[in-house]
């Protein structure tokens, strides 16, 4: 008689595998990449280390599970929508903007980011990895937006690359920095402020004309 293979439900499968990247992140920030071994993740995550490798493969793939995710923006769907209309463009960004600024300065990610500037030197593959799971995904993402946005004639974007750094470098030019060399908290009303000094600019330099 041939035995059955157990599987879990899904709920099940997307807890244990929320576990294990809540733990990985935790190890990642309390020891660094190099030292954090699959050993004691397991071991935070309550989890056989068998499961780690079931799940995810190996440590890279860990790692890059766990900065997807801090990097991951719920408006994705939105920003790739070929139905925004042109009154809802400065919103989206305003929305991708705020949650991009409340990324970068939140202590978890600049402790994260702290480590990869500590890391990256030795295994520069890992900053690679962290690159492309954070700021390359993000500038991906508001080029299709930017593109899309100039095809329904929203926007008039020559260069939807160039406009995306653009857009991006303005966000990540001061608040990080600042946060990571003093620990200097900014306001919520002085990132807003800037938000919307960005946004407007930005609008003005690509509306479309009539």
């Amino acid at each position: 008689m041939n035995s059955l293979k157990k599987t879990e439900p899904p709920a099940v499968k997307n807890d244990k595998r929320q576990i294990i990247i809540d733990a990985a992140s935790e190890a990642f920030l309390e020891n660094g990449y190099q030292n954090a071994s699959m050993e004691s993740i397991s071991c935070k995550a309550g989890v056989a280390k068998q499961t780690l490798y079931n799940y995810f493969g190996n440590k890279d793939a860990l790692f890059i599970a766990v900065v997807d995710q801090k990097c991951d923006y719920r408006g994705n769907e939105t920003m790739r929508s070929s139905d925004i209309k042109s009154e809802n463009v400065e919103e989206v960004l305003r929305i991708y903007a705020q949650s991009k600024l409340a990324d970068l300065v939140s202590p978890e990610n600049t402790a994260m980011f702290r480590m990869m500037i500590s890391e990256a030197i030795r295994f520069p593959n890992l900053g690679e990895m962290f690159f492309k799971a954070g700021l390359e995904k993000d500038r991906l993402l508001l080029v299709d937006f930017l593109t899309l946005q100039n095809q329904a004639g929203n926007l008039k974007v020559d260069d939807p690359e160039q406009a995306a750094l653009f857009f991006q470098g303005a966000l990540n030019a001061y608040f990080r920095p600042k946060f990571i060399m003093t620990n200097e908290m900014p306001s919520k009303e002085a990132i807003q402020q800037y938000i919307d000094y960005c946004i407007e600019k930005f609008l003005l330099l690509y509306q479309a004309t009539p």
